[in-house]
Formats: C-alpha cells, structure tokens, sequence
C-alpha cells in the first residue's frame, strides 16, 4: 500500500481516536466533524436532517450583519470540502481492504443543533451523492484500527517501537 502524507495522517488519526488521544493533524478537524459536535473550536461540523443529507455548518462568529459574503462562504465552503471525499474513500478502502473495523452508530445519537446555531453556525449543504454517501459513512461509524493498521502505523512511526 503507498501511503502518502495525506493517507498517513488518516492512519494517524484513526489509531489515535482509538487510543483516545486527540491529534493536531490537517485531517483531525474533519474527523472531529464527523462526530457531529458543535464547539467553538471547530471550523466546521457535519450535521444531519436525515440520515442521508448531511449539512456543513461553518462556525462563524461574527454578527451577521457583518458576516463576508455568500460567494466567499461557498469559496470557503469548497476548500473545506475538497478533502472529504478523499478522506472517506481512504477509509473506505481501509475497511474493504480488513485494516479496519466499521462498528455502525446510531443516528438518533447524534448532537442536536444547539439552540443558538444560526447565530455562530453558517449552513452549507450543496453536496454530490458521492460526498453525501461518504459523510454518512464517516459520520455514523466508529473505525476499529486491526492490528494489520497497527503494523503499517509503526512502519512510519518507528519512535513508537523506540519510546
């Protein structure tokens, strides 16, 4: 398997959400998204009025009376969304390929919209079936790390075996 940086930091990300460890990878604000959470140290969060339309809110906290535009909302919008496809398909692969395990979460586990949403929270929800399909993948499933990932994590973490 090549792993690129990219595909490194998935791998990075999942053993560590295993491990209950956070990390500050250019991936973890999107699998911190998954989760569905609403915080204020989060540049974005995936929300869902069903389980298969999901919504982007970008947090946002300036009034909005005096927020940027809606173009330079969608500019931001689609950089952020340039990596989601790439990310869930990764996983995908992973999971088909027996590095990982998908234990499925339930939807009604999910955060609510805190009560204050459209005052901090901007909403986005112009996705293709192909990024929809992967959120609902990457939001309503834990991935189990195999021992199999574990053996390829080392590989490029080799501090680990060392410390």
């Amino acid at each position: 398997m090549f792993l690129d940086l990219f595909k490194k930091n998935i791998i990075n990300q999942i053993v560590a959400a295993d491990d209950g460890r956070v990390l500050h990878s250019p991936v973890e604000p999107y699998f911190h998204a998954f989760t569905g959470e609403f915080s204020q140290g989060m540049p974005f969060t995936f929300y869902f009025e069903e389980k298969n339309k999901p919504i982007m809110f970008v947090y946002d906290s300036t009034p909005i009376d005096r927020r940027s535009s809606h173009a330079l909302f969608l500019e931001r919008c689609e950089e952020i969304k340039v990596n989601i496809l790439p990310i869930t398909n990764f996983i995908q692969k992973l999971t088909d390929d027996g590095y990982v395990t998908v234990r499925p979460l339930d939807f009604t586990d999910r955060p609510e919209l805190p009560p204050d949403y459209a005052n901090l929270w901007r909403k986005y929800k112009q996705f293709y079936s192909d990024v929809m399909n992967g959120l609902s993948f990457a939001c309503f499933s834990r991935f189990v790390p195999e021992q199999k990932l574990y053996d390829v994590w080392i590989k490029f973490n080799p501090k680990v075996l060392a410390g």
